[in-house]
């Protein structure tokens, strides 16, 4: 006979989030928000009821209970969550024209570099359509090219098609590790240090540039130096010319020579 399956282990947990949608698509912090908005679910927009605290934490959960969207810390739930704050973080930056200063090792030079991430920088899209493939977020330039792409990355690493398209027009790829449902206090942080940062092409990387530079005009110094003679024009005779003219002046005073010699032995 097969024994009842306790009626506790049938109830469903119910995940307590931290962070909810708003209805004007931001993310929000469980301190700041408020009794009686509403307030969505960032992966599956299904509503989530703001709880107080009265008795427990404060939280939002699901108003459909059965639905816990990768229980909180699963990759969907931390995945967009992180993703939204982030593209808003640097939305702000855009606006407020403030400069967005990141770290990071370059893959050129293999030292660390750092730069505003939003110079030349006009706007920011968020799963844009690019050939074949939609990143995380697009920072797209003054031209309207896509200059830098980010990626998020919970379990799965950018796909391959991504990793094509920056390798194909040298678009620079910033890849975000996320490890805990803690990244998500952490925001900042996160995008000014990033897990690391791809230059497609090495004339991105200063140091390199520097480098060929510094080449290119030792080379010239060099050509200056020691010019190719075969090119130079002359301003004199060549040393043949001034051997041959020594020899015919040596012939024509030993011929001298020899003609009073004989002159005065006739005498």
């Amino acid at each position: 006979m097969l024994h009842e399956m306790p009626k506790k282990s049938l109830k469903i947990m119910e995940i307590l989030y931290k962070y909810a949608e708003t209805n004007n698509g931001n993310i929000i912090f469980i301190e700041n928000a408020l009794s009686g908005e509403k307030y969505h679910c960032p992966v599956c927009k299904e509503e989530l009821i703001f709880r107080n605290g009265k008795i427990r934490q404060k939280h939002f959960c699901h108003k459909n209970k059965t639905n816990n969207c990768g229980n909180g810390g699963g990759e969907g739930y931390l995945h967009e969550t992180f993703k939204k704050m982030l593209f808003n973080y640097i939305l702000e930056s855009i606006k407020n024209n403030t400069p967005l200063e990141i770290f990071w090792i370059c893959n050129i030079c293999k030292k660390e570099h750092n730069g505003n991430l939003i110079l030349g920088i006009s706007e920011i899209k968020m799963e844009y359509s690019l050939e074949k493939c939609r990143p995380d977020l697009v920072l797209i330039n003054e031209q309207g090219n896509a200059s830098i792409i980010i990626e998020v990355v919970d379990k799965h690493e950018p796909e391959n098609n991504v990793l094509e398209y920056c390798s194909k027009n040298n678009t620079v790829l910033i890849r975000i590790k996320l490890d805990s449902i803690e990244d998500l206090e952490n925001v900042e942080n996160k995008i000014k240090t990033p897990s690391n940062l791809v230059f497609f092409n090495q004339m991105n990387c200063i140091n390199y540039v520097n480098y060929v530079n510094s080449i290119q005009q030792r080379n010239n110094i060099n050509y200056q130096l020691s010019p190719n003679y075969s090119n130079v024009r002359r301003s004199g005779p060549s040393i043949e010319e001034i051997e041959a003219n020594r020899t015919s002046r040596i012939r024509q005073q030993y011929a001298i020579k020899n003609y009073y010699k004989s002159k005065g032995r006739r005498k």
